[in-house]
């Protein structure tokens, strides 16, 4: 049977650290303790107090970080992380927060108690930067993406989500609408703010004025509702056309006009983000911006690891374009306004 000095001996450290990480009665260096725990785990040795499972779980792991992964972009986030850290014999373990930031908060204290490798995560909001310190100050590395956060270093993937949030409103101008809505996320995350960047800067490059009374905030997780139609149908001069930031603000756009005994896009025509696969996407009609959502997971995992085994030095931001897909989600207004 192994002892304790066993594990001492192939993990080139003393017994007495050995014996502080199975205690966790003093302060021993991540790096230390992983190669502890690989050893006990080559030679089957199973403390009191442990369990093969958590001996593994505690080796070569990182935590992907996500306000939801029934949402398909996070989805195919997680499926290209999971593709690349299985090729770097790394595990995942995922954690929602549904954009709340106890949670959040509660995910990354779940990092650090568990001595995780490294995070991919996708921040709540600029509120996120109090916990992402907390890595810093730890030495955990992680990865940011989609969103960055204001204040907070760190390697970063992303889209180019103004540009996107440009082009799906310049193809509603050119169809001929005047009066465009727009339903952003929270406006506390920088993706938000990227797509109504985005869709005042093609209003203004017409000359036009951005009417407040065309934007309206909600949800982006499966709790949104439709009451933004509502509000919109109630103006003096309704838009012809919305702008949603993803898939579920979409579908409870089209599930109110349906209520109202309204069609889409006879009646509103709709752009939006959308899926990041036409498998995914096959049945949907929305003209969309389709990010690349797979090579956020498996881009940013990449730098991650390289972060983690010292192979990367200076900061890097990655930022990845959108393409259009053009459905049967838009079409002329009924009255074209001159």
């Amino acid at each position: 049977m192994p002892t304790m000095a066993d594990v001492a001996k192939k993990a080139g450290v003393s017994v007495m650290t050995v014996s502080r990480i199975i205690n966790d009665s003093g302060p021993v260096k991540d790096a230390t303790r992983k190669r502890v725990l690989r050893a006990m785990e080559e030679l089957d040795y199973v403390p009191k107090g442990f369990t093969k499972h958590h001996i593994h779980q505690q080796i070569n792991t990182l935590v992907l970080v996500v306000p939801d992964i029934t949402n398909p972009f996070f989805t195919f986030v997680a499926r290209g992380m999971e593709d690349v850290a299985r090729k770097h014999q790394y595990r995942v373990i995922l954690a929602n927060t549904d954009e709340d930031l106890y949670k959040e908060r509660e995910s990354i204290q779940m990092c650090l108690d568990f001595h995780a490798d490294g995070v991919l995560i996708c921040p709540v909001g600029d509120s996120s930067a109090e916990s992402l310190v907390l890595l810093i100050q730890r030495q955990l590395p992680f990865v940011m993406v989609d969103r960055e956060v204001q204040g907070v270093s760190a390697d970063v993937v992303k889209g180019n989500v103004k540009d996107a949030s440009i082009s799906l409103v310049t193809h509603l101008i050119g169809l001929g609408h005047r009066h465009i809505g727009i339903v952003t996320g929270p406006q506390q995350n920088q993706a938000s703010r990227d797509r109504l960047a985005g869709y005042e800067t093609a209003l203004r490059d017409q000359g036009w004025d951005v009417d407040p009374a065309f934007i309206q905030e909600s949800s982006m997780m499966r709790n949104a509702n439709g009451k933004f139609i509502d509000a919109f149908l109630s103006l003096p001069h309704p838009p012809t056309a919305l702008f949603v930031a993803n898939v579920f603000q979409y579908a409870y756009a089209r599930q109110r006009l349906a209520q109202l005994g309204l069609h889409m896009p006879q009646d509103l025509s709709i752009v939006g983000f959308g899926n990041t696969d036409e498998l995914a996407s096959g049945d949907s009609l929305l003209t969309a911006a389709i990010q690349p959502a797979y090579s956020y997971g498996s881009l940013g995992t990449q730098m991650l690891i390289e972060r983690i085994e010292g192979m990367a030095q200076p900061l890097r931001k990655i930022i990845l374009e959108a393409h259009l897909i053009y459905r049967q989600s838009t079409m002329p207004p009924k009255v074209i306004v001159r």
